[in-house]
């Protein structure tokens, strides 16, 4: 016997779709996530914007930059993390381990040790210097245009600098 307005094959509807309801709660539902051991080398991936080059001298465009953000180390960084109050630009060492500024036109950064380039010509695996900071320095300031750009931004502002290895100065 059978229920008035409903067929076997409503019924039978009903029965793979409640199967198949229960069955996909155990794929959908959150599982705790196990970190993985990181490895070195490979291919990044970056969502919604392919650089036309990896030359952060050649540009002041916010997306080539934000991806580059990704594979540049710069003297300090902006903190992040969950303990950043969001809007706060918290300023931390990055390449320098630490700076200080002895008068309003100056800025003195000390490098950490053991900061390597990678293990390819011309650099091959050697220990950054306070020379290679003075070039890339140089370099952004010979490129014609960037630095007009730059320079024009009202928040942006020019100083002398001075780079020292730590424990030189």
């Amino acid at each position: 016997m059978t229920t008035p307005g409903m067929t076997r094959r409503d019924l039978l509807r009903a029965g793979v779709a409640a199967g198949a309801t229960l069955s996909a709660e155990t794929v959908l539902a959150p599982r705790p996530l196990r970190a993985q051991q990181p490895k070195r080398g490979g291919i990044l991936r970056v969502r919604g914007y392919d650089p036309p080059h990896f030359d952060p001298h050649q540009t002041l465009n916010f997306e080539t930059n934000t991806t580059l953000s990704f594979v540049y180390n710069k003297l300090v960084r902006h903190k992040v993390g969950a303990g950043v109050t969001p809007g706060t630009f918290a300023i931390e060492p990055d390449l320098a381990e630490r700076w200080e500024e002895p008068d309003d036109t100056t800025v003195v950064f000390h490098l950490r040790r053991g900061v390597r380039w990678h293990n390819k010509p011309p650099v091959n695996g050697r220990e950054l210097t306070a020379d290679d900071v003075k070039f890339t320095y140089d370099r952004f300031l010979a490129e014609k245009g960037i630095r007009s750009a730059s320079c024009s931004t009202p928040w942006i502002g020019w100083r002398p600098w001075t780079v020292t290895p730590c424990g030189s100065g």
